[in-house]
């Protein structure tokens, strides 16, 4: 038979005592009623039988004992009213000794099979109530929330009225039976049930049930640890992938050669994203004893919010003093325009990192947060590769900037030694060769005419001093024209349009006066173009196009020749584009083969 259709019969905690004497006194009775109506049609001993239903009753609701006393007093019963002598005890047959122990055996065996039943059917039903727990427990996603299910399946199985599950130690009152959930000397919690449970049922309670919820319990709560634990872990790595995707952005921005405000506008934008719902400021130390903000998000609002003193109570003035991270986790009692403008803002507590740069405390990066817990302790250490970053971008932009500076140096003290070489040439060596040529003029003029043969020599010399002289002084044009420093870039432009052996289309829309290195930048790459198109490219027209628009000059050089002009072989257009990005431009030259060239050079003249 099934363990589910015994379970009317067969329960964990057997009802009364008395009431099942009184149950079996009342089968008894109705049992030996019922023999009585069918001994006609059974043979004398088997009527006997009927009475292994009480036993059999009894012994899976009461147990084996009151199942033995059943059988026993219906023996007694069958023998007083159905063995002959009737009303008495005395069996004068050996055949219905023999039955009566039979009738005996039979129900004794009865009532020790039911009552293994019942104790079979009770470890069933213990064990449904182990797994249900187990299940409850060790599949629950947060343990706290699993215990009252299972504090109602214990109920439900032990028919108890109510039943709670706490996890602290909760000591027993007048109404309430506690029983304590121990995982070796520590207490996981506490198991409550009411008072006037049934001694069986508390020493159920105690033996069997207590110890393999303590047990679940403590499985549970490892599994709980072990999935936060995991959870952590899981939420520890997106955590570092998100910070180190953070910084590869702006890493390859600083590789790239970002400019400083595009990476220090970068690592607020980032930190913002990673930190979350904190304000991010990167402030510059000035020499003045105030710190600027360089970057900030959310940007501020006020002029006087952009720029703050180093006196006072901040993480601002504790970075300059130390030059280590500082904290602050209230703003209360602090004093200080910097704390005062923390308080008006709602900021509670602040993280400042500082930006050291090749050695010396450059400025600082900033974390304010207006939540009432402060910042997290590992704020300073994810903020630390991003100040890294930031030095770096500074360190790379300072170096940039003094090298275009120390190029446009060089370029500008070439442009001198090159106006300086003109100017001697033109006041030095021009002039003595036009006296030379003057002084054999005038001993020309005074030769007698007898001297024919000399006076045409000495004509034929003068005619190549003349010579020589004009190739000087093209030569001195080549090196720094004149008209340059006296009239800017347009006449020069003009004049050298007008000595090019090859017609020039000049458009010369916007080109003001200009600094002299560009200007004399400028002219050297409209001057080399030209030279080129004539010896190289054999070209039939060149356009010469030049403009300033927003503080950078535009040049454009364009030919019809043959093209194939490469800067890599050593030409002179190298020299032209370094000179041109030694004043922070750019010379971009387009040359295919039978293709024309194309030069594009753009040159700032703000930062000239």
């Amino acid at each position: 038979m099934h363990v589910g259709s015994l379970s009317w019969l067969v329960r964990p905690t057997p009802p009364p005592r008395g009431l099942g004497i009184a149950v079996a006194v009342l089968l008894i009775v109705v049992e030996t009623l019922l023999v009585y109506l069918l001994r006609q049609f059974m043979t004398p001993f088997y009527p006997g039988m009927i009475y292994i239903v009480g036993v059999l009753v009894t012994s899976m609701v009461w147990g084996m004992w009151l199942g033995l006393a059943t059988a026993v007093a219906s023996t007694v019963a069958f023998v007083f009213f159905y063995v002959p002598p009737v009303g008495g005890f005395v069996v004068s047959d050996i055949r219905q000794v023999v039955g009566l122990a039979v009738l005996l055996i039979v129900a004794v065996a009865t009532s020790a099979v039911a009552d293994l039943s019942r104790l079979r059917a009770v470890q069933a039903g213990e064990s449904d109530l182990t797994a249900e727990t187990a299940r409850l427990l060790l599949h629950a996603d947060e343990l706290p929330a699993a215990l009252p299910a299972v504090a109602r399946c214990i109920a439900r199985s032990l028919e108890l009225p109510d039943a709670a599950i706490h996890l602290a130690a909760v000591p027993g009152d007048a109404r309430h039976l506690a029983f304590p959930l121990r995982a070796g000397a520590a207490q996981l919690g506490t198991l409550v049930v009411p008072v006037g449970v049934p001694e069986r049922t508390v020493l159920r309670l105690r033996q069997r049930v207590v110890p393999s919820l303590a047990s679940l319990l403590h499985a549970g709560c490892e599994r709980a640890a072990v999935l936060d634990s995991l959870e952590a872990s899981r939420e520890h790595l997106r955590q570092l992938a998100a910070e180190q995707a953070a910084l590869g952005r702006v890493a390859n921005l600083v590789a790239h050669g970002g400019s400083p405000s595009q990476v220090l506008d970068a690592i607020t934008t980032e930190l913002s994203g990673l930190l979350g719902e904190y304000a991010t400021w990167l402030c510059r130390y000035e020499q003045d004893g105030t710190a600027i903000v360089v970057s900030t998000n959310p940007p501020f609002q006020r002029p006087d919010q952009m720029r703050w003193s180093l006196e006072g109570e901040d993480v601002l003035a504790m970075v300059w003093d130390t030059g280590r991270p500082a904290r602050m986790d209230s703003f209360e009692a602090a004093v200080g325009r910097a704390a005062e403008l923390a308080r008006e803002q709602g900021i509670r507590s602040a993280v400042g990192v500082p930006i050291v740069v090749e050695g010396r405390l450059w400025g600082m990066a900033g974390i304010a947060s207006a939540e009432s817990e402060p910042l997290p302790p590992d704020t300073e250490a994810r903020v630390a590769g991003f100040v890294d970053l930031a030095a770096t971008a500074v360190a790379n932009a300072d170096s940039r900037a003094e090298l275009a500076a120390s190029r446009a140096r060089l370029v500008a003290a070439a442009d001198q030694v090159r106006q300086r070489i003109e100017r001697n040439l033109h006041d030095s060596a021009l002039q003595h060769f036009l006296a030379v040529a003057m002084h054999l003029g005038t001993v020309q003029a005074s030769l007698p005419p007898e001297l024919e043969q000399t006076k045409a020599e000495l004509s034929d010399v003068l005619c190549d001093l003349n010579s020589a002289v004009n190739d000087l002084r093209e030569i001195s044009r080549g090196i720094h024209p004149t008209l340059l420093a006296a009239g800017g870039l347009p006449p020069v432009l003009k004049a050298l349009a007008r000595r090019s052996p090859v017609p020039v289309d000049l458009d010369l829309r916007s080109c003001p006066r200009m600094p002299p290195v560009v200007e004399t930048a400028a002219y050297h790459v409209v001057s080399e173009a030209l030279t080129n198109a004539a010896r190289h490219a054999h070209a039939s027209e060149v356009r010469v196009r030049a403009a300033t628009r927003d503080g950078i000059l535009h040049l454009s050089i364009r030919d019809d020749g043959v093209g194939g002009a490469d800067p890599h072989r050593g030409t002179g257009l190298t020299g032209l584009r370094d000179r041109v990005e030694a004043l922070g431009g750019h010379l971009t030259i387009t040359s295919p083969a039978s293709g024309g060239t194309l030069l594009l050079a753009t040159i700032p003249t703000a930062s000239s």
